[in-house]
Formats: structure tokens, C-alpha cells, sequence
């Protein structure tokens, strides 16, 4: 086997780093609520940690009022995305409405 350069070290870190966060603690799942989400990953230290302010009408159409709440999109799919951060790390969690079309509780649809 070759040398372990200083880029491939890099991108081993990088993609071990993500594969971490792919399943913090093994607590997300695809399509449970973000209520549900938000608890486990609380439980497993993660801490609510927004990059931006979300609008009042971004907080009606989350149908919930967590404090990871970053921002949520009115049309299309109407995803909608909770931030967190332990430690060093940051998660981000984008959920789509358990009702499309209407202001609901969101699902998890995917994390990074």
C-alpha cells in the first residue's frame, strides 16, 4: 500500500467526519417527526444552533416552535431546515411537511 499523503489524509478525515454526522448517534431516521428528532438528538448532547433567523412565516409553516429552526421554504416541496451543533460538529436536519402543501409538523427527509 502506498503513503498516505497529506490530501488523502485530508479526505479521510473529511469523509470519516461525515459518515459520523450521517447518523449522529445513530437517532435520526428517515421520516420521523422533527419533535421526535429533536429529542433524541438533544438526549445525545446536540445542542439547538440556528445559522440564521427564521421569519414569523417561516415559523408557521415549521408547525413547530424549536429553537432549531433556521429556515423553511414556502413553495415547492416546502423543506424546512434545524440546525444544531456538539462540540465542534454541526448538523444540519431538512424536514418536508407531514401534510404537503400545508403548514405541518415536518419529517425528517435527510441530514448532513
Amino acid at each position: 500500500m502506498g503513503a498516505i499523503t497529506g490530501r488523502t489524509l485530508t479526505v479521510l478525515v473529511l469523509s470519516l467526519g461525515t459518515a459520523a454526522l450521517a447518523s449522529p448517534d445513530g437517532v435520526l431516521q428517515a421520516d420521523q417527526t422533527i419533535l421526535e428528532a429533536h429529542q433524541h438528538l438533544v438526549a445525545a448532547g446536540w445542542q439547538p444552533a440556528p445559522t440564521q433567523t427564521p421569519s414569523e412565516r417561516e415559523r408557521a409553516w415549521a408547525a413547530v416552535t424549536l429553537r432549531s429552526l433556521s429556515s423553511c421554504s414556502g413553495s415547492g416541496a416546502g423543506f424546512c431546515r434545524f440546525d444544531y451543533q456538539r462540540q465542534h460538529q454541526r448538523l444540519s436536519v431538512v424536514t418536508v411537511p407531514s401534510k404537503p402543501g400545508q403548514a405541518s409538523i415536518g419529517r425528517v427527509n435527510r441530514w448532513w
